[in-house]
């Protein structure tokens, strides 16, 4: 038979972390030092934006053609087409008007 611990009643897992030093709180943005150094070149933000675009075309036309290989289980792949297409067209809608209204409320 194994010995109790004394320090643990019940004899199960600690379920506190033992005190300690605590680690230092993160401090909010506002508090932080502004940035120094110069400014990223003006090429990073169109090829930010070049990914951007390629990554969404990409995810888009998954979408669109895995919605048309489901749909071809059923016989109708150019419905699955169809559907996908349609789905793409109001995210892109969504994301426009999500934009506009951000930018009119002074959020960015």
């Amino acid at each position: 038979m194994a010995a109790q611990r004394s320090g643990r009643p019940g004899g199960g897992p600690r379920r506190t972390p033992p005190s300690g030093p605590s680690r230092p709180r993160r401090t909010p943005s506002s508090a932080l030092p502004p940035r120094t150094g110069p400014p990223p070149p003006p090429s990073s933000k169109l090829a930010q934006r070049s990914l951007a675009v390629l990554l969404t075309v990409l995810v888009f036309g998954l979408v669109v053609f895995g919605l048309g290989a489901a749909t071809a289980t059923f016989g109708e792949r150019w419905w699955g087409y169809v559907l996908g297409g349609v789905f793409c067209v109001l995210m892109v809608i969504g994301a426009l008007l999500s934009g506009r209204r951000s930018r009119s409320s002074g959020v960015e």
